[in-house]
């Protein structure tokens, strides 16, 4: 026999009238879910999602590290570094999310910089000398749910130092301040100061990220 589940979609009146603190300790399946939806309406910077990216977090007991030393699986906790960028930075936007109840597209608005997106703090290799400036050139926005939707394009073209939205086969001049809405999905960054000492485009992704463990 499936299981069956039921969904109560209250008012926010109507909740002030309950003490729904102790829903805080259910299981994931059960938290009441517009209460994550209000936090996922609040806007983000891109820079707040980059420092949650490269966070420290622990690894769950059912996750545990094995030390090589020890021989054994240890509790760890796991951190993400940026040790070198590319040329051109692709950074993908996380638009749906998934749970064990539910799935649901992400309508956060992520402020995102157009102009000297600066990673200097972020890069862990402090030895580096290139320029860790950025330029958005380009972004795909996607509208609609998880079943279906739209994509569409923006993208500067840079002889003309001017932006253009791209809808299917319809081509029209945008303005730069309306770039960003909350459908952005891919952005496209470009080094805002071209490297001189050598190695040409890495590429649409970051060189190398690391991994490193502390228990």
């Amino acid at each position: 026999m499936s299981p069956i589940v039921v969904y109560l979609d209250w008012s926010s009146k109507l909740l002030e009238k309950y003490n729904i603190n102790y829903l805080e300790n259910l299981p994931e399946v059960f938290k009441f879910g517009p209460i994550t939806k209000k936090a996922r309406t609040e806007p983000l910077s891109l820079y707040s999602c980059l420092e949650a990216f490269l966070r420290e977090e622990p690894l769950v007991p059912e996750d545990m590290w094995y030390c090589p030393q020890c021989k054994e699986q240890r509790q760890a906790s796991k951190k993400l570094d940026l040790w070198r960028l590319p040329e051109v930075l692709v950074i993908h936007l996380k638009r749906f999310s998934y749970s064990r109840a539910m799935k649901h597209k992400v309508e956060t608005f992520v402020n995102f910089p157009i102009h000297d997106f600066n990673l200097t703090n972020y890069v862990a290799d402090k030895r580096s000398s290139r320029s860790q400036l950025y330029e958005l050139y380009a972004l795909t926005n996607h509208y609609g749910g998880m079943g279906s939707g739209h994509y569409t394009a923006h993208i500067k073209l840079l002889d003309e130092n001017r932006w253009y939205n791209f809808d299917d086969s319809h081509i029209s001049p945008i303005n730069e301040e309306d770039v960003k809405s909350a459908a952005a999905y891919v952005l496209f960054y470009r080094r805002a100061k071209s490297d001189t000492s050598g190695s040409g485009v890495a590429g649409s992704r970051r060189d190398r990220d690391k991994t490193s463990y502390k228990h």
